[in-house]
């Protein structure tokens, strides 16, 4: 009988030993997330959450398991992107000089990890302890900058106005862009805000002067705003040309008989 109630308590221990070991939430404190990997089963794509039972029979062989804990906080980052629009002094100077096409916009970018994508940025990143995490928040943080950046480019060439929709396509932007952020806030302001409109018409109207440039048997080789300039001056001579010939229409006459070559005497052609 004493040996059978000894074997009972050593199945107990066991039981209890097995069991503790195999509890893989106990070894994540409250308000973190555990990632959990080892030698016969690799990275478990679960994540070791608070308040959700989780036992792994193998986590009872010893040194066989690894949990990393991972606290993701809330990263806030300042935004201040400044620029031009593609190609906005090309067109500006084609305009005039005064013509501006550049912009700013301030703000702040918040967002946190997704603590479901952990298993796969230890696989897909080597994100493998804490410091690592924070290293990862801070390069996503930098790649989404550089990524708003861009995209503010693109929606001045769309015509999306970001006082209206734009700052919801941007934040659906930044997170298909970046699957791995959860909690996404976009707060930008424009301090300088491009005529985008001016913007898309100077842009139709110098490629459709670069088509007709090309289509001419000279082509023109001087500078866009040279070419303006030239433009706008044979321009306003055709104007007082035109205001002369109104006020003194003979000398219709003396240019006829300019082009005709024909050498006589204007007054002599009249009579």
């Amino acid at each position: 009988m004493k040996k059978i109630i000894i074997a009972l308590f050593i199945i107990v221990i066991l039981g209890g030993t097995a069991f503790f070991f195999g509890w893989v939430q106990f070894r994540v404190p409250p308000g973190s997330y555990g990632v959990m990997r080892s030698k016969t089963h690799g990275v478990d794509t679960a994540v070791i959450r608070e308040g959700e039972f989780r036992w792994v029979w193998y986590a009872v062989i010893p040194t066989n398991v690894e949990i990393a804990v991972f606290t993701p906080k809330p990263v806030d980052r300042p935004i201040r992107i400044s620029g031009s629009l593609p190609s906005g002094d090309v067109y500006a100077s084609f305009a005039g000089p005064d013509m501006d096409f550049s912009y700013e916009y301030a703000g702040f970018l918040s967002f946190m990890i997704r603590p479901d994508q952990l298993p796969a940025l230890m696989q897909e990143r080597g994100v493998a302890n804490q410091e690592d995490l924070e290293a990862f928040e801070g390069r996503i943080a930098e790649e989404m900058l550089s990524f708003a950046a861009r995209r503010l480019d693109e929606y001045a060439e769309e015509g999306i106005d970001l006082a209206e929709s734009g700052m919801d396509t941007l934040r659906e932007d930044v997170l298909g862009e970046f699957p791995y952020v959860e909690n996404l806030s976009c707060s930008i302001n424009a301090v300088q805000r491009p005529d985008t409109a001016l913007y898309n018409s100077l842009k139709k109207i110098y490629g459709d002067y670069l088509a007709e440039q090309r289509q001419s048997p000279e082509p023109d080789n001087s500078p866009p705003a040279s070419r303006h300039i030239n433009t706008r001056l044979r321009l306003d001579e055709l104007e007082k040309y035109g205001e002369l010939l109104t006020k003194y229409p003979i000398l219709l006459q003396y240019l006829a008989l300019e082009k005709g070559g024909t050498g006589k005497d204007p007054e002599a052609a009249g009579d």
